[in-house]
């Protein structure tokens, strides 16, 4: 009963026609840091070339960041601090105009990488272009770096994200700003699968529905089917960013609640240095893989994991299902309303293709409004440019 309540003050705040500042908060904790920068220092944050073709075409704007505290909820459903960071124009413009465009960034390793800590995010370039730009670092980074990262969590990413987008429309009103209630969702990778986690509950949670208007998802080589994402790793036994797998496995563990027995998941020297390596977030993506050593799962995974008749493998099986948005090619319970374009690339050895064109096949069966869009002859990192080229030049044309 609480909750609903709770809910119900919220749809009447952003409701409300009040024109002074807001003061009291629902979502919206604590500002953390602000900043003003140009493009050339968001560059280098994200060690990108400023003198880049890219980088050129881009408005030479100075643009805001404000890093946030905000209220959400765990796993579990219980209360917790999480945070992220909102880009937009410093100068006073209309925040109504574009809309807010709701970022959600690929995978980290490290805490010191996502937005709040950064203070950037490749998302955050569309600010230079008069958006706003709200980007959490989902539960486990920021605030909530104590906590595991529940990693491809479906239920526990769509809410961090559905709470800080409303914590962002507070923040907007505590400086007497407006915002719109038209959203963009855009993410690139595990972006991809937080923007459709995010779609999902939008629309199949009541409470949520009125809060915003989807305008459209741009979905880059994310894993919607986790089933066929995983089978495909094991048929080839090999990942080029093995440190998806274990990334997955406890994020899962600890997002489901499923006291899986790790040695029977982990093999060595993985399972004796996968608190120091992952859960401590020091390290990035890429450092881990180097530690681990292995691209192949049959290395990295111990041999009951690949028994399917394993109670503990059972578990971590039935998870992957419950997680993906798409099983075996089918939609689940969900069928999306609002426009989705899925790109991939199709030489992707990070995240399989095939799970791509899987998922855009049981959504258009179902009636979706989906499209899909090949990135030729590139693996997953190379491809992400194109993304965010494709988003950039559909957003603005």
């Amino acid at each position: 009963m609480k909750k609903i309540l709770f809910y119900c003050l919220l749809i009447l705040t952003f409701h409300s026609c009040k024109k002074e500042p807001l003061e009291d908060f629902i979502f919206l904790e604590r500002v953390e840091k602000v900043e003003v920068i140009d493009k050339y220092t968001l560059a280098a944050r994200l060690k990108q070339d400023p003198h880049s073709t890219l980088y050129k075409a881009l408005p030479n704007k100075k643009i805001k960041i404000v890093s946030i505290v905000y209220n959400t909820l765990d796993p579990k459903g219980q209360p917790i601090l999480a945070s992220g960071a909102i880009f937009y124009p410093s100068a006073d413009v209309d925040y109504e105009r574009l809309g807010t465009i709701l970022g959600v960034h690929y995978t980290y390793g490290a805490d010191y990488e996502v937005p709040s800590q950064k203070m950037a995010v490749t998302e955050g370039l569309f600010s230079l272009f008069g958006y706003i730009v709200v980007a959490p670092d989902y539960i486990g980074y920021g605030a909530s770096r104590d906590k595991v990262h529940p990693y491809y969590d479906v239920i526990t990413t769509g809410q961090a994200c559905a709470d800080m987008l409303l914590a962002a429309k507070e923040y907007f009103a505590s400086i007497s700003r407006k915002v719109s209630h038209k959203v963009t969702v855009m993410g690139y990778s595990q972006g991809g699968q937080a923007a459709l986690s995010f779609l999902r509950f939008v629309e199949t949670t009541p409470l949520y529905q009125d809060a915003f208007v989807i305008d459209q998802v741009f979905a880059g080589g994310g894993a919607y089917d986790l089933i066929k994402s995983y089978d495909t790793f094991v048929e080839k036994d090999y990942s080029s960013q093995p440190v998806t797998i274990p990334l997955l496995v406890l994020g899962l563990n600890y997002g489901d609640s499923l006291n899986l027995d790790l040695k029977q998941i982990f093999a060595e020297p993985l399972y004796s240095h996968y608190e120091e390596w992952i859960i401590s977030k020091k390290y990035t993506t890429d450092e881990v893989s180097a530690k681990m050593g292995e691209t192949k799962l049959s290395k990295i995974m111990a041999p009951e994991a690949f028994d399917r008749s394993n109670p503990n493998t059972v578990k971590f099986i039935r998870a992957l299902e419950n997680n993906s948005l798409i099983v075996y090619g089918k939609v689940t319970n969900w069928v999306p309303k609002a426009k989705i374009t899925l790109l991939h690339a199709t030489k992707d050895t990070i995240v399989p293709y095939e799970n791509t064109d899987s998922a855009y096949k049981a959504f258009s069966a179902a009636g979706c409004n989906v499209t899909k869009h090949d990135i030729p002859d590139k693996d997953h990192k190379e491809a992400g440019q194109d993304f965010y080229t494709y988003c950039m030049l559909h957003l603005l044309i």
